[in-house]
């Protein structure tokens, strides 16, 4: 042996001797040594880094640091160290949880420091199911107070409010959704909830004598529509217990608001069509009190244009009219395609000279209109107005006759 190999064979000895003795070692420079020396001498610096790495975590574990850095991906020497300081993250967080009083799962890792926290977790489970009014009422035992925990559990993760009330009023249970909504609220009673129109609800379900019940509720203070499922339990000790499952409907009720909007609507020109129409015009004649108007529009000469023009200057003349009716009226009007060239409009709470001034800005509209367009035809309607209300002793039909006959009359002094 070379003096060389001699002195490189020597410093991988002391290398190895501090290494076993626990002290800090330094890397091994291999710049000038021989080839055969550079293989081994890599792996034993590898080794010396993937053993400070092990070292530094489990240093971090035993003194419970857990945000330290961890092993490269290729220190395969530290798997069980990772292992561990991934349970015993998952340990931390579930102990976290459960002290802010969330409800967690049991760990599935075997062990006596694992074992312990699934007794823990069965200790509170036993306490948060105890009756509070009955000392002499027993829990369930431990097999059943697990199923118990393991239904709160999935009530957490659902997508809906579950509240537990008492007959007094007072919060027996709420899940994670629910807690965050109530606050610092403990009693759903009318003096407690302030107004809120969801909790107001729940109050008044809690004195209803049949169940279950079902109600649909609209917050306006954040713009929410809520299903509420109320129902009424009777615990074998005696105890009655008020559930209610809470779900917001927002989204859908958006959704069915669209649909009804397009069952309604008129897809040529955007308005009310015949049927929504009508049953709008009844519901004003029988509910209002106060005096409203009905306009009869025909268009003038539409006939003429079709035949002449083609029915797409005829269309483009229903299309054009209407946006100009839809763009003049109120937003408590209502505006309905009667027919082909027919439509009505319900001015409500409004007298005649009024809708009158309305449908002369209507005029007015249509004018520029044809002044800009350059059509070969004049786009224009008739129009007749009749006042109303619920004693006028109309009915849908007489005051669609009586408003259509005006119309005509309209009609026949413009010839």
């Amino acid at each position: 042996m070379n003096q060389e190999d001699h002195k490189m064979l020597m410093t991988i000895q002391n290398l190895f001797d501090n290494l076993l003795s626990g002290r800090q070692c330094d890397t091994v420079e291999a710049d000038d040594s021989a080839q055969e020396w550079r293989k081994l001498i890599g792996q034993i610096n590898q080794l010396i880094q993937n053993i400070y790495e092990m070292n530094h975590l489990a240093l971090d574990l035993s003194e419970g640091r857990l945000n330290g850095p961890l092993p490269t991906q290729y220190n395969y020497l530290s798997g069980p160290l990772k292992q561990l300081h991934s349970r015993l993250s998952v340990l931390t967080q579930s102990g976290k949880l459960l002290q802010e009083g969330y409800v967690v799962s049991k760990l599935e890792y075997p062990g006596e420091l694992y074992d312990m926290f699934n007794g823990l977790i069965d200790r509170v489970v036993d306490a948060s199911i105890r009756d509070n009014g009955e000392a002499d009422w027993k829990a369930p035992a431990p097999v059943s107070s697990w199923r118990y925990h393991q239904i709160l559990q999935a009530l957490d993760l659902l997508h809906v409010f579950v509240l537990e009330v008492d007959f007094s009023g007072h919060l027996v249970y709420a899940n994670r959704l629910a807690k965050q909504m109530l606050g610092d609220i403990e009693y759903l009673t009318f003096q407690h909830v302030h107004g809120n129109a969801l909790l107001t609800l729940i109050a008044e379900l809690g004195d209803q004598d049949c169940f279950p019940v079902f109600r649909e509720v609209y917050d306006d203070s954040n713009n929410t529509w809520y299903r509420v499922m109320s129902n009424r339990c009777l615990l074998p000790n005696g105890q009655v217990l008020y559930l209610y499952v809470i779900e917001d409907v927002s989204d859908w009720k958006t959704k069915e608001h669209r649909l009804q909007l397009t069952a309604a609507t008129d897809t040529m020109t955007g308005a009310y069509n015949r049927e929504a129409g009508l049953k709008e015009l009844e519901k004003t004649l029988l509910y209002s009190d106060v005096t409203s108007c009905l306009a009869f529009i025909d268009i003038d000469r539409l006939k003429v244009i079709n035949d002449t023009y083609g029915h797409d200057e005829g269309d483009y003349t229903i299309k054009s009219i209407a946006q100009v009716i839809l763009y003049s009226i109120r937003s408590s009007d209502v505006v309905c395609r009667y027919g082909g060239d027919e439509f009505f409009i319900i001015f409500k709470n409004c007298m005649e000279n009024t809708a009158e001034k309305i449908i002369t800005r209507m005029y007015g509209e249509l004018k520029k209109l044809e002044s800009t367009a350059s059509k070969p035809y004049e786009i224009s309607f008739s129009h007749g107005i009749l006042s109303f209300n619920s004693e006028s002793g109309y009915t849908t039909s007489i005051l669609l006759q009586e408003a259509d006959r005006r119309m005509y009359a309209c009609k026949k002094r413009k010839r």
